[in-house]
């Protein structure tokens, strides 16, 4: 707080003006006045820590905790729906542990969602949020510290995350309770013009297949494939989803009455000749419907977007990263 004398002098100690109070503090170089800060000025600018308390989302329940996470992702930068079918969708497909997720509350009130899945000695935070009103107040670091410890108390032995690239507070975090980035993920996008006669002739060559036939063709995914592609994932596909082979290459969407095709898994061998199956597979899908826009999220790795880039589609903006934290197994775990 600047402080400013009243008069052109300040009054000495003998002056009838003296009121018993010094005047200002003036620095040595400058003689003005040094800034002087109330030892209690920040308690109007930092509110206090917050005392929380985290609860199952199973015992929470679903319809309360779908809107816990409709709030805290109302800012997001994309939206994402939440209803308690969908959080049971998520948890038959994406293996959510609803009675491992968790909700975060402060004072009473639930303040923030966990959405915790679980394969074998892995885990994934599959979603995580806090309301705009809880932001910035030491509750992320927090729960985010909560989730890791109940996850070696489990023992489970690997952490995995994605979050968006451009969301820097969020990569912050995760940084600092000791997650590290294992590799980017871009998203793509393509649409076929109508004139694209050889991408219409290559899609009356696709065959529809059975959606849980897909893992056979995901021989080229690795164990630390992103989750949400990954051939266990692809393994509960069913419809509406739909899936298609070219060749030995076989791709599932989600292509409802309208909007975009959403590409949800890619398979095919490994070598050179299940790549070029592929890019084929890729090239003649948005054909295959009538031209509409064609799009995998931000969830294929980098290092293999070769494939995408040479059936002509075009990187979307945002991009992820993929995260991982090493955990040690059992209770007494550091």
């Amino acid at each position: 707080m600047r402080c400013a004398a009243r008069g052109a002098s300040t009054p000495s100690p003998t002056s009838p003006r003296w009121s018993g109070r010094r005047g200002p503090e003036r620095s040595p170089d400058t003689g003005r006045p040094r800034r002087v800060c109330s030892p209690h000025r920040d308690r109007f600018h930092r509110r206090p820590p917050m005392s929380l308390a985290f609860t199952s989302l199973s015992t929470f329940g679903l319809e309360p905790a779908a809107a816990v996470l409709t709030h805290g992702f109302a800012d997001y930068f994309v939206q994402i729906p939440f209803t308690a079918g969908a959080l049971l969708q998520a948890a038959r497909v994406d293996s959510v542990d609803l009675a491992e997720s968790q909700i975060v509350s402060a004072d009473g009130a639930a303040i923030g969602a966990a959405l915790l899945a679980r394969r074998g000695w892995t885990c994934r935070l599959a979603g995580m949020c806090l309301v705009p009103e809880a932001r910035r107040r030491g509750a992320g670091e927090a729960f985010v510290r909560h989730l890791v410890a109940m996850a070696k108390a489990r023992g489970d032995r690997s952490f995995v995350l994605e979050v968006i690239e451009q969301n820097a507070p969020a990569v912050a975090l995760y940084r600092k309770c000791g997650f590290r980035e294992l590799r980017r993920l871009l998203g793509f996008a393509r649409t076929t013009e109508i004139g694209a006669t050889a991408e219409r002739a290559s899609a009356c060559a696709l065959t529809e297949i059975d959606p849980a036939e897909m893992p056979q063709h995901m021989a080229n995914v690795g164990t630390d494939w992103p989750w949400q592609i990954s051939a266990a994932t692809a393994a509960q596909f069913a419809p509406p989803l739909r899936a298609f082979r070219l060749g030995d290459a076989g791709v599932a969407v989600a292509c409802p009455d309208q909007g975009d095709v959403v590409i949800r898994a890619l398979g095919h061998p490994a070598d050179a000749a299940g790549t070029r199956a592929a890019t084929a597979l890729l090239r003649a899908l948005p054909a295959h419907f009538s031209g509409r826009r064609c799009v995998i999220k931000a969830v294929w790795p980098e290092a293999a977007a070769v494939v995408f880039v040479e059936a002509g589609f075009q990187r979307t903006e945002l991009t992820q990263l993929q995260m991982h934290r090493a955990l040690t197994a059992g209770v007494s775990g550091a």
